[in-house]
């Protein structure tokens, strides 16, 4: 299968100031007679720039039969390095990325973009203001409104609120925030959205703001909600009808505190004792406490916060991953790690072990049950390659496997809740194979989207598959 490339003029720049309104048209598509295999106009590869009101990147669009159940419908390629602040092998990082309507978002440090899933043409852009780039990003949305968080070169101190229907900038306010000194690693504030309010913790601040329009609705500190304790506050995330906040106090022994997201009024504190230190929260809701720096216990909480149950890694003798799967050089920002839960049973991937005579590695999914804290399965029936989670609902665990380009098909997987058995629902082409490996893995109708974290593994920003 073969790609021709058109040559087109370089698009205009970004405006002297300000952000695009809603997208225009989209640009035309070129025909062919053959089987679809043809370059979308809009602009340069993944340069944001203003055309019609509007950013445009390029994606390719591919066809062809490759005798599977899922084909490659089209491609994204990475954006080119700019100078935005950011390291150069960080300028192509992704903070977010979301289904909305009939597009996918990706949020990258020049903006964010929305594609099309039928073809790849831009539904959307919200490129960065010229000066400043992305540095973080609320991962998920609330009625199609999300978050995030803008900076220059030695801060990350704005905030944007997107409206994903409209694809607009529907409001955006500064917050207190560090400042970079020297050759340090800038930080972006732990960011998320609890229905209709932001929950910002910037340094020893805790933040609310309205999700609608921008306005900040309270503010509080370690020394408000723990006076006298000499505490400090080490993770806030917010979820559902609550935002739950995590300080360490008096040297080693700390505390938990739940918050109404929409007044910043504490609901309930709970004290950790030494063996329960933790430096923030795996999930709000269910509540999973992570591990201190010099523990290794994890807590499954009722809703107030108290212990119902502890685990350790290994569970049960199978050792799983939390580690973050949004690292990067130049941003020193929240944890993004790979985890499904609902009320009763927390899933996380297995640790990644190497592949005998492959260049690649492999794992599964482990379910601990939250009630207890023990093992109830690793999942089986996978083939040997690492797996990505995808979503949970009533049919079980949705979840991607990985596969490799050189010789192993990725495959979209249903793992039974009960058993943890895998069963295949669809297969991809084996192009697509390491593509979502450390990705963000969607799914929708059988369209399968994959947008890596980062430019390591992957050739494209984004993969569509259907």
């Amino acid at each position: 299968m073969t790609y021709q490339h058109q040559h087109q003029q370089p698009p205009p720049a970004y405006p002297p100031a300000g952000w695009p309104g809603p997208a225009g048209p989209p640009p035309a598509v070129p025909k062919r007679r053959a089987r679809l295999a043809l370059l979308l106009a809009g602009g340069l590869v993944a340069v944001l720039a203003v055309a019609a009101g509007t950013a445009y990147g390029v994606s390719r669009l591919v066809g062809g039969d490759d005798g599977r159940e899922l084909r490659t419908a089209w491609v994204l390629d990475f954006p080119e390095r700019q100078r935005n602040g950011l390291k150069t092998f960080d300028g192509q990082d992704m903070f977010g990325a979301w289904l909305i309507g009939d597009a996918v978002a990706r949020a990258q440090p020049d903006g964010i973009i929305a594609y099309r899933l039928t073809d790849g043409g831009q539904a959307w852009g919200v490129p960065a203001p010229p000066g400043s780039s992305l540095c973080g990003a609320a991962q998920t949305l609330a009625e199609g409104r999300g978050v995030v968080a803008l900076g220059s070169a030695d801060s990350c101190d704005t905030l944007v609120g997107f409206d994903a229907a409209a694809g607009t900038r529907t409001w955006q306010v500064t917050f207190p925030a560090e400042r970079l000194k020297g050759r340090g690693m800038l930080t972006a504030p732990d960011l998320s959205v609890a229905g209709g309010q932001v929950v910002v913790r910037s340094d020893q601040r805790v933040l609310g703001y309205s999700l609608a329009d921008g306005k900040r609705l309270w503010q509080t500190d370690a020394d408000r909600l723990l006076p006298g304790r000499d505490c400090r506050v080490t993770d806030a995330q917010a979820a559902g009808t609550q935002a739950v906040v995590t300080a360490r106090c008096d040297g080693v022994r700390g505390a938990l505190l739940g918050l109404d997201p929409a007044t910043g009024a504490v609901r309930w504190r709970q004290q950790l004792p030494d063996a329960q230190q933790s430096d923030g929260v795996l999930s709000v809701d269910p509540l999973v406490s992570l591990p201190g720096l010099d523990g290794r216990t994890f807590v499954a909480r009722d809703a107030a916060g108290k212990a119902r149950a502890t685990f350790g890694n290994p569970v049960g003798g199978t050792r799983f991953s939390d580690l973050p799967v949004n690292r990067s050089n130049t941003v020193e920002g929240p944890a993004v790690r790979p985890y499904l839960a609902d009320a009763g049973t927390l899933y996380l991937p297995t640790e990644a072990a190497n592949v005998p005579g492959k260049m690649r590695q492999a794992n599964q999914v482990v379910a601990i049950d939250l009630a207890t804290g023990e093992r109830r399965w690793v999942s089986t029936g996978h083939t040997d390659s690492e797996v990505e989670l995808i979503r949970l609902d009533e049919q079980g665990v949705l979840a991607w496997e990985v596969g490799d380009h050189r010789d192993l098909p990725p495959r979209l997987v249903r793992i039974d809740p009960a058993t943890g058995k895998a069963a295949v629902l669809a297969e991809g082409p084996r192009s697509a194979g390491t593509e979502g490996s450390d990705a963000k893995v969607l799914e929708r109708d059988g369209t399968v989207v994959l947008v890596p974290w980062k430019h390591v593994s992957a050739d494209a920003a984004i993969t569509v598959l259907r």
